[in-house]
């Protein structure tokens, strides 16, 4: 499919077009006047001719400085960010390629679509958020890494009972215990249905390499509040979307301030309504 030819801008340009108008009706206004000299017609045409191209000329120079501007700009904050360049340049060039030998096709409607998703992610990155597919380790394993103080979490075993004995909760829990040797604090309230001789294993194990754990039954909390969640060293914090059958989405990370402060709360609050393995409980609530 060919593009449509542009017209030349000097062809459909209003100011050149509405001020040779005005240059002619004044010609012309002059010329029929009887008491006007013909060549008074003549030199206003003129006048106005010069005025006009003037004028556009002066438009022109004004849109070339506002686009030289705004590329500038462009550049400049590309570069202020010292990996940025090295992914524009190919990414532009593989869009510029789409845009030049699959005009037309599905691919262009993709290319657009990859360009509008990565807006926004990065408009929810402004905001201090961000996600990453659940089972990926990668996010929470720098977090652990690099915290230095505590590490306060919260497990629902009907969510996550199994992923702790699978390989990448055993990484998962792998370094915690290196946190653990490091000095970091770490504290995890099981949010509980029922307390299986499995879930007691896992949270003793936990306990006896320092964590401090604490459960809680489900039914003894708010909905809102029977939730995976964690922050690390209050720089960061998490929550895992799963649906209503206990099927774990996507993880969502926050490092916004306002986000940080009512998770550690709520953290808090959970913490609160929580008792010790080996602390006498009420008897669990039936639904």
């Amino acid at each position: 499919m060919n593009r449509p030819t542009k017209k030349p801008s000097i062809i459909v340009d209003p100011v050149l077009i509405i001020g040779t108008g005005l240059s002619v009706l004044l010609a012309v206004i002059f010329y029929v006047r009887e008491d006007t000299a013909q060549a008074l017609g003549t030199v206003a045409g003129l006048i106005g001719g010069v005025i006009t191209l003037q004028v556009q000329t002066l438009l022109k120079e004004r849109r070339r400085i506002d686009h030289e501007t705004r590329v500038g700009h462009m550049v400049s904050t590309i570069e202020k960010i010292p990996w940025l360049p090295d992914l524009m340049e190919p990414m532009l060039r593989a869009a510029k390629h789409v845009e030049r030998d699959y005009d037309g096709t599905p691919a262009q409607d993709a290319c657009r679509r990859a360009f509008e998703e990565c807006l926004r992610t990065l408009t929810d990155l402004e905001r201090g958020h961000f996600r990453s597919p659940y089972g990926d380790n990668e996010v929470f394993l720098g977090l652990i890494e690099r915290a230095r103080e505590q590490m306060c979490v919260t497990s629902v075993p009907a969510v996550d009972l199994t992923w702790w004995r699978e390989p990448v909760g055993r990484q998962y829990w792998q370094a915690q215990v290196e946190a653990l040797a490091r000095g970091v604090v770490i504290r995890r309230v099981f949010i509980y249905h029922e307390w299986t001789d499995d879930l007691d294993a896992l949270a003793r194990e936990q306990l006896d390499a320092g964590v401090r754990v604490r459960r809680v039954q489900a039914l003894r909390l708010p909905a809102a509040m029977r939730v995976i969640t964690g922050v690390w060293d209050g720089s960061c914090g998490h929550e895992l979307n799963y649906t209503a059958a206990g099927e774990a989405v996507h993880d969502t990370f926050t490092v916004s301030p306002p986000d940080l402060e009512r998770l550690m709360r709520q953290f808090e609050m959970i913490e609160r309504s929580a008792v010790d393995l080996d602390e006498p409980r009420a008897p669990d609530l039936v639904p």
